[in-house]
């Protein structure tokens, strides 16, 4: 496996902590290293920022908003690999 394809994958296993600000300094610029070459990677990046954007706008209806929980969840739905096709 490729220093690239190792990047990959932690990136993918790091998006929601980056969105979220809790990385430190150097694991933040090594996501944003390989955001910029990386078409999913920056995708994931937007993603989870529109993401955030839209949890946030959920407060001024009805009193709904985002369980705390929420990063937690979707950093362990995004750790489980997709199902194999056959």
């Amino acid at each position: 496996m490729g220093i690239e394809r190792n990047d990959h994958l932690w990136s993918q296993q790091h998006l929601s902590h980056y969105v979220a600000g809790d990385l430190r300094l150097r694991a933040r610029r090594r996501l944003d290293r390989h955001a910029r070459d990386c078409v999913d990677c920056g995708r994931g990046v937007r993603a989870m920022h529109s993401l955030v954007y839209a949890m946030q706008g959920l407060g001024g209806l009805g009193g709904v908003s985002a369980p705390a929980t929420i990063f937690d969840r979707v950093r362990s739905a995004g750790s489980t690999p997709p199902p194999r096709r056959a």
